[in-house]
């Protein structure tokens, strides 16, 4: 599964909306193979070893599933890379979940929250689940 749901990033929809979703809390990465070759040019990496290399990306490992997933550092404000033009990283590094998100103009209308979808494929089960079979695999 790779996030390729570029087709339904509307750029314009999220900086007139202001990332609401990106104020709740930051995506995953749902394919780990598309992580590792993002960040570290395809080298797989235990556990540990991702845990003292992402403080110097700005990223942390969420664990509240008992399955380790990175994700951006998440503020009071939400995702720590979303700056006041939108998103800090590049639509090609985003993760997966950012990327697959089905923006839904109706979020405009609304004072707050976010009305837009996330495919069940790029939830967070199927997110944990991934990430679950790619550290047994070490």
């Amino acid at each position: 599964m790779h996030a390729n749901n570029r087709d339904s990033l509307d750029l314009a929809l999220c900086r007139e909306c202001g990332g609401r979703c990106c104020q709740a809390s930051p995506g995953t990465w749902v394919d780990p193979e598309r992580f590792f070759a993002l960040f570290f040019a395809g080298q797989r990496l235990t556990v540990e070893q991702l845990r003292e290399k992402l403080p110097a990306l700005g990223l942390v490992l969420w664990e509240k599933s008992g399955v380790p997933m990175p994700a951006p550092r998440s503020l009071t404000s939400g995702c720590a890379f979303l700056g006041p033009d939108g998103c800090r990283f590049s639509p090609a590094e985003r993760p997966c979940q950012c990327l697959a998100l089905i923006p839904d103009p109706q979020t405009l209308d609304q004072a707050q929250g976010c009305l837009c979808q996330l495919p069940k494929e790029f939830n967070r089960a199927a997110a944990r689940q991934r990430w679950q079979k790619y550290w047994q695999m070490f």
